[in-house]
């Protein structure tokens, strides 16, 4: 019988029979009207959908059921929030959560969310067969059958494939079609039925789609046995580990442990500087050269844009200004003559030639006022300072060097009457507000990093403190000595907690992945060709898979392929059973492991 559920508030009940893993988000390939928005870049915090600046996505995003805390800010499953609350100094490091979610050391913060939980997401209808408790029954779909083609590695239709579909074993069980000594339905069964599969030989003969290739398609011999990929031609999988009875495992000291479904997060880390940021730090140096009379502010002040830091006497001021005065009496002075030879004219008391001598003379000294008002720009002076000089008649030759921008006083490097030229600066104003983080990333991983990634920095002065920030800028050259190659970070930096040329380590994340099967490390053995883990099918009988493995975490790996996440896996005795498969029983189906029986 098959009947069209609509997943609502049995979905933690129908959860494992249909396969929704993660904590309250819908299924891949479905879409929710509640918990749908359009992704919102925020420039201020480097988020997409930011919770600070776009409030309404607390509601839009839903509520995470697993961790008790709206979707839009839970740090658990968006990997990009960590730098951010680290930023706002909210951040557990003993948790590895927010201070503000952190139910171990603030208990009750979580109460505020409670109206959401009860919050109900709606998923598209699935197709459930109830008889058999599976989805796509191939009981009730015969049609299936061929929809799903042939399973080419075990030797039947993919539809009633139980190596390949896991939750099919419950239902050949419920139709008495079930092997239990080679953990396969007795239909299916070639040691205890030879020729059973005979029938399924005709669906050999459609052509089937070639298989994909791996994507490193090219795998040397001293691959690495972490990146080798499972044989198709291995019948490890076939194999079947059985002890006498159950305590003849535990005698021989063989421990399980769940396989992980978790966030993986992975990182390049590599050692960095802290800079200031080039685009708002500057170091100051006299437009023309004179003594330095007055220093104005100290080491670590605080300045605004336009103030006054150094005066120096300039005599290339004093003689500037003095020119500007000369030049814009010349041009009053034959303005009137001008004028004088050309009422002249007009009388004819004046020929044509002393008009046009007295006009060149009047434009000649226009040029010299320009000229001489640029210079005095030049050193520095604004447009109303220079026709301040020219209204006062004002010719002090003191020089003020001024900040160009708000910012930190951070270098000094003059004293009352020392001579300053423009050849070496004598101060330096920075805003620390952002700071910059050069990274030195070796250059066989310079190929993950991209800008916008999150860097996550400690410094090394610090206990336990960590800053987020961004990827701005990844150099297009190696540096000849170190084989690396520069990457840039910025970080907000509103405390001043960073502090120029300081050494620090920054990690990367190269891949923020939201969900990933991790198996424990113990887990995994090589048994010539493949990488296995042994899964536990009932207290006596263990069988092995054949894995793709990803990305070592340090104490577990990656699974691409071979097994799924909440599965009991064999850690402590693992090599033993390995042994077993190395006596020559691979391929036999079955290994009973008598001599180990009470």
């Amino acid at each position: 019988m098959k009947i069209s559920i609509r997943i609502s508030s049995i979905i933690v009940l129908l959860a494992i029979g249909l396969g929704l893993a993660g904590c309250g988000q819908a299924p891949q390939g479905t879409t929710s009207p509640e918990t749908t928005t359009a992704a919102t870049s925020c420039d201020e915090h480097s988020l997409s959908d930011c919770p600070t600046c776009s409030p309404e996505l607390i509601e839009s995003m839903g509520f995470c059921t697993g961790h008790g805390v709206p979707e839009a800010i839970c740090s658990q499953c968006r990997g990009d929030l960590e730098g951010f609350f680290r930023s706002q100094n909210d951040w557990c490091n003993g948790h590895g959560l927010p201070e503000s979610q952190c139910e171990a050391c603030n208990p009750g913060v979580l109460d505020k969310w409670e109206h959401m939980a009860g919050k109900v997401t709606t998923y598209d209808v699935v197709e459930l067969c109830l008889g058999h408790e599976v989805q796509d029954c191939p009981f009730c779909q015969p049609s299936l059958m061929e929809e799903m083609g042939f399973c080419t590695g075990h030797g039947v239709p993919e539809a009633v494939c139980t190596k390949c579909r896991d939750d099919l074993e419950g239902a050949f069980r419920s139709e008495g079609d079930w092997c239990g000594g080679h953990g396969l339905p007795e239909s299916h069964c070639e040691a205890c039925n030879p020729g059973t599969l005979d029938r399924y030989q005709s669906s050999l003969l459609t052509p089937l789609p070639k298989p994909q290739e791996p994507e490193m398609a090219v795998v040397p011999l001293d691959t690495p046995r972490i990146q080798s990929l499972p044989s198709l031609s291995c019948a490890t999988e076939s194999s079947l580990i059985r002890f006498a009875n159950a305590q003849v495992s535990e005698r021989v000291g063989v421990r399980l442990e769940e396989v992980q479904t978790d966030t993986l997060r992975k990182f390049i880390e590599a050692p960095a500087t802290i800079d200031y940021d080039a685009r708002t730090h500057a170091r100051l140096a006299p437009r023309a050269a004179g003594t330095v009379v007055e220093v104005l502010r100290d080491l670590g002040d605080t300045v605004e844009a336009g103030d006054v830091l150094i005066v120096l006497e300039a005599p290339a001021l004093g003689a500037a200004k003095s020119e500007l005065l000369q030049a814009a009496a010349h041009v009053g002075l034959w303005e009137q003559n001008s004028q004088r030879e050309r009422a002249l004219l007009e009388k004819g008391l004046s020929t044509k030639r002393e008009t046009l001598d007295a006009e060149t003379q009047l434009v000649e000294s226009q040029i010299a006022l320009a000229s001489a008002s640029q210079r005095l720009a030049n050193l520095g002076l604004t447009p109303e300072q220079v026709s301040a000089v020219q209204e006062q008649g004002e010719t002090s030759p003191l020089l003020n060097i001024t900040a160009p921008f708000a910012g930190v006083v951070v270098g000094l490097e003059t004293v009352l009457g020392e001579s300053a030229s423009p050849l070496q600066p004598i101060i330096s104003v920075a805003d620390t507000s952002q700071m910059w983080v050069f990274v030195d990333v070796d250059q066989e991983k310079i190929r993950l990093v991209e800008k916008g990634q999150p860097v996550l920095l400690t410094v090394n002065s610090w206990a336990g403190e960590t800053m987020g920030g961004r990827v701005t800028w990844i150099s297009s050259e190696v540096d000849p000595q170190t084989r690396t190659v520069k990457v840039r970070a910025e970080f907000a930096n509103p405390a001043g907690m960073l502090r120029a040329k300081s050494f620090c380590t920054a990690r990367i994340v190269s891949r923020d992945e939201s969900l990933a099967v991790l198996v424990p490390k113990d887990a995994v053995q090589w048994e010539g060709c493949c990488n296995v883990a042994f899964v536990r099918n009932s207290p006596t009988e263990f069988a092995p898979r054949k894995l793709r493995l990803g990305y070592d975490t340090g104490d577990y790996y990656e699974v691409l392929s071979g097994m799924s996440g909440g599965e009991a896996v064999v850690t402590q005795g693992s090599f033993l059973l390995k042994t077993e498969l190395r006596k020559g029983s691979i391929g036999a189906g079955c290994c009973e492991v008598d001599y180990l029986a009470e």
